[in-house]
């Protein structure tokens, strides 16, 4: 069956932008001496960013390159007029200088701005390059003034909403990971990876608004612009980075979980079956509680993280606390089952349980970690 593909003729926000920020620049280009229309237009263009502050920085990359070109193309034009020889002389020193300050999305401008003065095209070169520099100011304000005014960017709104959707959702990946492992069901293991891979695009959507976040909160204007500060984005980024670790981790216990199936299988079908002990019982269901345990402080940090609710810092101090007798609690029983059990105990079922108990405590140690900074964040 053929798909049938509907395309919107509704242009998004920053398309509408675009174009409202191009048609004021150049409309302001008109009544301010020696401007250039075009020129305001693409830095008009160039300078409508998803973000206010990346835009802000895109505008003040090409004025300051369009400044410096200038000035160096004017003075050697003074010097030596329009000869190609120091033309293309010049082209070389603007671009190994540019590559030593690091300013590589200007040697392209820079370069066009030394030619088109020093080529001999315009009437008047000082009038030609000061039209140039005013032409991009009026784009880079036309721009910033589109962005602010027209539809803004809230990077920090959707940054909060997106992690709070991941964080009504992300828990339940804890029961499942476990619950395949104990009921030895390979479809819960199946259904877990799925949604595990749906978490890594949320994680995905959730590193771009936090990159945009990061450049706002680089500079002050940017800070009040975005509406976000450095320690915030600090937060942030290490509550990523956690979700990007336990992600790893419950991807490694699903997957224990699913070649526990798999060797249960291949036994049973050589006529081999274990009984599960009782001692084995106490230890699953322990291990079943530190995990309900972990989803619960996993709920209540990322709320303390998004919305920055002070009243659940005790709630979260009781329950790191309960988790450690919690892990304490595993530790005891899987030493028991062992010693009860050792000569009937082969050694993937000893390894595989072991690799679980060590995931599930990796995971609440780092989510420990992030409770205890999100504290701090809050604190201040």
């Amino acid at each position: 069956m053929k798909t049938i593909r509907r395309f919107s003729f509704f242009p998004g926000a920053r398309t509408l932008k675009s174009g409202i920020a191009v048609a004021l620049s150049v409309f302001l280009s008109r009544y301010i001496p020696y401007s250039l229309p075009i020129l305001a237009g693409t830095a008009a263009v160039i300078c409508i960013q998803p973000s206010i502050t990346v835009g802000l920085q895109k505008g003040f990359e090409r004025a300051k390159t369009t400044v410096v070109a200038g000035l160096f193309g004017l003075g050697l034009y003074f010097l030596f007029g329009a000869n190609l020889i120091v033309l293309g002389l010049a082209v070389i020193v603007l671009i190994s200088v540019f590559k030593k300050l690091r300013w590589l999305d200007g040697i392209v401008l820079g370069s066009l701005t030394v030619t088109a003065i020093m080529s001999g095209e315009a009437e008047n070169v000082l009038i030609y390059t000061v039209g140039r520099v005013t032409s991009t100011l009026i784009g880079i304000a036309a721009a910033t003034a589109t962005n602010i005014l027209v539809a803004p960017p809230r990077h920090h709104a959707t940054f909060r909403q997106e992690l709070k959707s991941l964080t009504d959702s992300f828990p339940d990946l804890y029961f499942k990971a476990i619950e395949a492992y104990a009921v030895n069901r390979e479809e819960l293991a199946v259904q877990a990876f799925a949604e595990l891979e749906e978490k890594k695009q949320e994680i995905g959507r959730l590193l771009s608004e936090l990159d945009y976040l990061k450049a706002g909160a680089e500079t002050r204007f940017g800070s009040i612009l975005e509406g976000v500060d450095l320690k915030e984005v600090v937060l942030y980024e290490n509550s990523i980075r956690f979700l990007q670790q336990v992600t790893d981790k419950i991807h490694d216990i699903v997957e224990v979980a699913q070649r526990r199936w798999q060797y249960k299988r291949k036994q049973a079908a050589q006529g081999l079956v274990h009984v599960r002990s009782p001692e084995f019982e106490k230890l699953v269901q322990s291990v079943q509680e530190l995990a309900g345990m972990l989803a619960e402080l996993h709920r209540y940090v990322f709320r303390l993280v998004g919305e920055n609710n002070r009243d659940l810092q005790p709630v979260i101090r009781q329950q790191a606390e309960d988790i450690k007798q919690a892990r304490d609690r595993v530790r005891e029983r899987l030493k028991y089952w062992q010693v009860e059990h050792m000569q009937e105990l082969d050694i993937f079922s000893l390894m595989s349980t072991h690799r679980i108990i060590f995931d599930l405590e990796e995971i609440a140690g780092a989510l420990t970690k992030l409770a205890f900074s999100g504290l701090g964040a809050a604190d201040n």
